[in-house]
């Protein structure tokens, strides 16, 4: 009886084990591990969802010639991305009749490379779109997704058009929407007729458009995540990259942007354009030669310009007419809210037509300008003082300035189109060590990727140390160590005498300052202007400064 009893509670569990595993067959999804699909050089439309594409899988294009190509309905996830890629040699798409070169449409989760090796192959390249089309178009609802390595030119109008249109059922509008976490990086855009990269929508604050015959004002779709870098982009009819909408998470850098705005399009054809709704990281950004300002403002507050390259802007856009100005970097109230602030940080801006820089935002406030070189600006005769020709704030404007370079020297050996050449040629400045500390502002880095120094360089490059130019005890350094009479001396061994000493907190606020022409030793007193603190001591001499970083540890 125990022996029957036994095996029939076997046989339940066996049987109860059987439907479980079948209950999940059923109800778990199945993904085809890495399974590649072939697209033919006929085939211009790709419904990824009818072909049973599975996250995970790889969509392989015949290599050839194509007139357009459009993939929708591509559905990967988050731990499985989709891969769209050349196969057996370039891609090449051409029309000079069509109203879009390449579009990806309701997908999400996939990367569209032209090169999955990450090498530095263009394997995708759109090389012509007829008049008004985007070389390539990726909308309707399609989010998480990266783009590298395709080469886009000539172009009916935008480079790449990266976001959704709002719709009159709302689906693609702000509340219902978000694109997120997207990546367009290593591609090459050039010869464009609009704007090499248009990501997001422009109209940030709505606008109105017409549905069943009824006029129904709409909101774009926020961006979130966005990611754009290691672009190079030329020869663009408009802006060279405008990002909109994008309110979280954005970071624009590492980007060359060379010959923008070829168009003279007045209001659009700035090197980078941040437009409404938008908050952003934009640094290490080459910006060359255009027609229009270098860096636009026109977002949201609480971001941060830094590092960034910017030459000759605006420099030939009708350069006999001083009232069409045309800056290094400008700042406005496009859309801003109170209680937030702009960071310009340590850009190097050479030979703009007009300002170096402009800001007239008032609305934002506690906003630093920083560290920045600005060389040779054109506003010569436009303002007074002539000082405001290198950066021009509005009265209004809530603006802090701490050791910003001016200068009108420019090297007639340095080739504009040569960043090493610029670098050589700026380095002759007396710029090196003359900065506040940049890692306040959570960033320790140079335009090279180069770690700053403790007391980082002004502008874009960090130049190595110049404290070999004096011999300063380390027990003349250490402030107050011994003593509380505020008391520090200072030996110099050089010929040259000493010329003033400036002490600044690290805000670069100036708290001392002592001009002087003794040879050799000097001993002052800032009892009165030192609390305990860390603090950056300039010693010049002539027109080299060596710099200190130190701690006060009592009074």
């Amino acid at each position: 009886m125990n022996n029957k009893m036994h095996i029939q509670i076997t046989v339940k569990q066996i049987f109860t084990l059987i439907i479980c595993i079948w209950w999940a067959t059923l109800s778990a999804p199945i993904y085809a591990a890495n399974k590649s699909h072939f697209i033919g050089i006929a085939q211009l439309n790709v419904n990824a969802s009818t072909m049973g594409i599975l996250p995970g899988d790889t969509i392989l294009l015949e290599s050839g010639k194509r007139k357009s190509l459009k993939i929708s309905n591509v559905l990967g996830d988050s731990l499985n991305y989709v891969i769209i890629t050349n196969a057996g040699g370039d891609v090449i798409i051409e029309n000079t009749d069509f109203h879009y070169g390449f579009v990806m449409s309701n997908s999400r989760f996939f990367r569209l490379t032209g090169n999955y090796k990450n090498g530095n192959n263009y394997g995708i390249r759109i090389l012509k779109t007829g008049e008004g089309a985007n070389g390539l178009g990726i909308g309707e609802l399609s989010t998480n997704y990266e783009v590298d390595h395709i080469e886009i030119a000539n172009t009916g109008f935008a480079g790449i058009f990266a976001f959704s249109q709002p719709t009159c059922d709302l689906s693609a509008n702000k509340g219902q929407f978000e694109q997120r976490n997207t990546i367009i990086r290593d591609n090459y855009i050039h010869d464009t007729y609009g704007e090499g990269m248009y990501l997001g929508h422009s109209f940030y604050t709505g606008y109105t458009i017409t549905c069943d015959g009824e006029n129904k004002k709409v909101f774009p779709h926020e961006i979130k995540g966005l990611k754009v870098y290691n672009n190079l982009l030329e020869n663009i009819g408009y802006d060279g990259i405008q990002v909109c909408s994008a309110v979280e998470g954005t970071e624009v850098y590492n980007n060359r942007i060379y010959n923008y705005g070829t168009l003279n399009e007045e209001t659009q054809h700035s090197g980078i354009q941040i437009g409404a709704g938008t908050k952003l990281k934009c640094y290490n950004n080459s910006i060359l030669k255009g027609s229009g300002t270098g860096i636009m403002m026109l977002g949201l507050a609480d971001s941060y310009i830094f590092n960034n390259l910017i030459v000759d802007a605006g420099k030939k856009f009708y350069p006999e007419d001083a009232t069409l100005r045309i800056h290094g970097i400008f700042v406005d109230d496009r859309l801003t809210y109170s209680n937030t602030s702009h960071y310009i940080l340590n850009n190097t801006i050479i030979s703009p037509k007009s300002d170096g820089i402009r800001f007239i935002s008032t609305l934002s406030s506690k906003n630093i300008i920083a560290n920045n070189l600005i060389v040779k600006p054109g506003s010569v005769y436009v303002y007074e003082p002539e000082n405001n020709r290198f950066i021009n704030i509005k009265q209004e404007s809530d603006v802090s300035l701490h050791t910003n370079f001016y200068t009108d020297y420019t090297n007639g050996d340095m080739n504009a189109d040569s960043i090493n050449s610029i670098y050589e040629c700026l380095s002759t400045l007396p710029i090196a060590n003359r900065g506040i500390d940049c890692s306040l502002y959570n960033f320790d880095f140079d335009f090279f990727n180069k770690t700053r120094n403790l007391i980082p360089s002004i502008g874009a490059f960090e130049y190595p140390t110049k404290n070999s130019m004096f011999s300063v005890k380390k027990s003349d350094i250490e402030l107050f160590e011994d003593s509380k009479n505020g008391v520090f001396s200072i030996e110099n061994t050089k010929n040259d005498n000493l010329k003033r000493i400036t002490i600044v907190d690290l805000s670069g606020k100036k708290l001392y300052e002592m001009t002087l022409n003794e040879p050799r030793f000097v001993t002052f007193n800032v009892k009165d202007h030192l609390t305990k603190g860390i603090y950056i001591i300039y010693i010049e001499r002539s027109n080299l400064v060596f710099a200190h970083k130190f701690i006060v540890n009592s009074i």
